[in-house]
Formats: structure tokens, sequence, C-alpha cells
């Protein structure tokens, strides 16, 4: 003969499937008044249970608000800084354009000695190239 297994996932790391779950508990309670077995059971404070439900609700509630406020927020930002999705360099107006300007203008000052810009924040890499093309493989 089998032996009964009974497994009951709390799905806490959904918070809209752990809310409804965490809703419809109080909602049975609530549906039972007097004869639900979570009433007065000496180890669970329903009221309790209730009062920080309506707690942590307002509480994800006013955090997705404001979520969407941040996003909003950077996303001006990113217009401005001209990283958006859909601009580029040649945006003028933003940030990405002008300092590419910036950039322009301090290569042709400072022609010769390009590591002058590093004091303005720029990454200057100097190097050197051997030749211009590829290089062609002698033949056996």
């Amino acid at each position: 003969m089998s032996k009964k297994t009974v497994r009951i996932k709390i799905e806490h790391k959904h918070p809209k499937k752990f809310i409804n779950l965490l809703e419809g508990v109080v909602t049975r309670h609530e549906e039972l008044g007097n004869a639900s077995p979570l009433k007065d059971n000496g180890m669970i404070d329903m009221d309790d249970f209730k009062t920080k439900l309506v707690q942590a609700l307002e509480l994800r509630n006013e955090s997705l608000r404001l979520r969407a406020l941040a996003e909003s927020k950077m996303n001006q930002a990113r217009v401005i800084l001209g990283t958006h999705t859909g601009l580029t360099i040649n945006s003028p107006g933003t940030l990405y354009y002008l300092v590419n300007l910036v950039k322009r203008y301090l290569l042709v000052r400072f022609a010769g000695v390009e590591e002058e810009l590093t004091p303005f924040g720029f990454n200057v890499v100097i190097g050197t190239a051997s030749g211009i093309g590829r290089k062609r493989k002698p033949k056996p």
C-alpha cells in the first residue's frame, strides 16, 4: 500500500501569487466568521495578520508608483545624456553630441600632444601602426 504524501507550496517568490494567497486566507477567515479554524486558536492573531497584509500592500503599491516615477525620470535623463534608445552621437542637443564636439575641438587644439585630453577625463590611448593594409603571407 502506498503512503499518502501532501505538499503545499507557498509561492513566496512570485509577489502576485503570494499576495493572492494571503488575501485568500483573510477572505476565507472572514467568510467563516466565528466558525473559522483560525479564530482564537492561540497561535495566530488574524487581526495582526490582516493589519500586516494591509500595511505591506500599501507599501508595495507606493513602491510601484515610485518606481514608475523613477523610471520616467531616468528616461528623461537618458534623453538629455543622449543615451536613450534611438539617440546617437549625431543627435544635436544631447550631451553625447556635445562631448564629441569637445573631443574634436580639443584634438585640433592639442594636435601632436593628444595626452593633454586626459585631464579633461578622456581615456587617451596612444599607439603605433606598423603599416597600412593587411600583411600578406609569403607563398611557400
